[in-house]
């Protein structure tokens, strides 16, 4: 096999890879999570009634039981990282909080409009309380706008679909697979070239002296691209 025949082997393998990692988590793993709980927090969040959001807060947490992801469970991997706040027990709690709290603003406008306050005034403050509680779900959510199920979220992934919890570490390794390959595949390809025209060049000069690049900087960093692709595998197999 040509030396560049293996970089361009490397490449296409790493991109096969990449491409089945990545149709894998999108249309199976993040699929099954947004069905299930993810689009009915966004619905409760959209909604215009208390009873709306309260039936789609509901859904949410049916979504997550169905899912498995039971009180005991934590969004985080290692064991001093599982505190209470990360825990599924404090996710159905607080969002128990939201659905008392919107019980709350039922309660409070069929108080209101019962009584004698004018229609313009009750719809008024009744948005103005639609809009608290929805600032309640949006609050603290640095990358989503609503990130009522945060806990949720990392534990399923933790939990239920470890490699893709640590897809950064995936995604690092790949990036490196791929540019490492390919750079290497044009190089020596060139150097290919150059020797059978019977016209070293610059590339076919220097081709004997790379040794050492390989074994200190190529060799190392194609070891650590395949080694960060693995990782979230390797974690998944031994479990949190």
């Amino acid at each position: 096999m040509r030396g560049s025949s293996k970089y361009g082997i490397v490449f296409a393998i790493t991109l096969t890879v990449a491409i089945v990692y990545g149709a894998n988590g999108v249309v199976a793993v993040n699929f099954a999570y947004e069905r299930q709980v993810g689009g009915h927090i966004r619905n409760a969040f959209e909604v215009n009634t208390p009873e709306s959001m309260i039936a789609e807060l509901d859904k949410s947490v049916a979504g997550m039981r169905a899912l498995g992801l039971t009180d005991d469970l934590y969004a985080a991997y290692f064991p001093w990282e599982q505190t209470p706040d990360r825990s599924m027990s404090f996710q159905y709690e607080y969002i128990d909080q939201l659905i008392n709290r919107t019980e709350a603003v039922i309660l409070w406008r069929n108080l209101a409009y019962s009584g004698n306050t004018t229609p313009e005034t009750l719809g008024d403050v009744y948005e103005q309380k639609m809009d608290n509680l929805r600032s309640f779900m949006i609050e603290s959510c640095p990358e989503r706008y609503v990130c009522t199920d945060w806990i949720a979220r990392d534990v399923y992934y933790l939990n239920r679909a470890t490699p893709y919890y640590f897809a950064g570490l995936f995604w690092a390794g790949a990036t490196i697979l791929l540019l490492m390959s390919a750079g290497l595949f044009v190089i020596v390809r060139g150097m290919e070239v150059s020797e059978r025209r019977g016209l070293p060049g610059r590339l076919g000069r220097v081709r004997g002296e790379l040794g050492w690049v390989y074994r200190l900087v190529i060799l190392p960093g194609l070891s650590l691209g395949g080694l960060l692709m693995a990782l979230p595998f390797i974690l998944a197999a031994i479990g949190p």
